[in-house]
């Protein structure tokens, strides 16, 4: 059985297993959010005001300095790991009676692609792991 981090793990790219490990799961969740696709410069020295701070938390941003300092850092997009967010949500409208034309129209796709993806995510819908990771994913993406 996976743990959760593990099973995240998958869907990131490799470039962020580091930073996965010392910072904590929504932080990063956060940060790929709102900064993938971009590069961003983590501070030597982190202060209270710093946008970074505001965004993660002064624990997590000291965990970043200490291993990327004065680093610019690429921060992917992570389209795999949001793919996956995305289907867990649409399972979870699935579960709550939306039909597919309701789902298509919600998430901006054609029926067949909500039914390639429910054929995606249904399988683990049991899987303990997938729970844990729903929670996490759905609370911050």
């Amino acid at each position: 059985m996976q743990s959760t981090p593990e099973a995240i793990k998958a869907y990131l790219p490799e470039s962020l297993h580091d930073m996965m490990a010392v910072i904590s799961l929504q932080s990063l969740l956060i940060l790929i959010k709102t900064q993938g696709g971009t590069r961003v410069i983590i501070p030597k020295n982190v202060k209270p005001d710093h946008w970074l701070v505001e965004l993660i938390g002064m624990d997590d941003v000291k965990k970043l300095a200490a291993l990327y300092g004065g680093e610019l850092v690429k921060m992917p997009r992570c389209t795999k790991l949001l793919a996956l967010a995305r289907d867990i949500k649409i399972l979870q409208d699935r579960r709550a009676r939306l039909s597919g034309a309701q789902l298509a129209l919600k998430y901006g796709m054609t029926e067949r692609g909500i039914h390639k993806s429910l054929r995606r995510i249904e399988p683990h819908e049991r899987q303990p792991w997938l729970k844990d990771m729903q929670a996490s994913l759905t609370a911050v993406l």
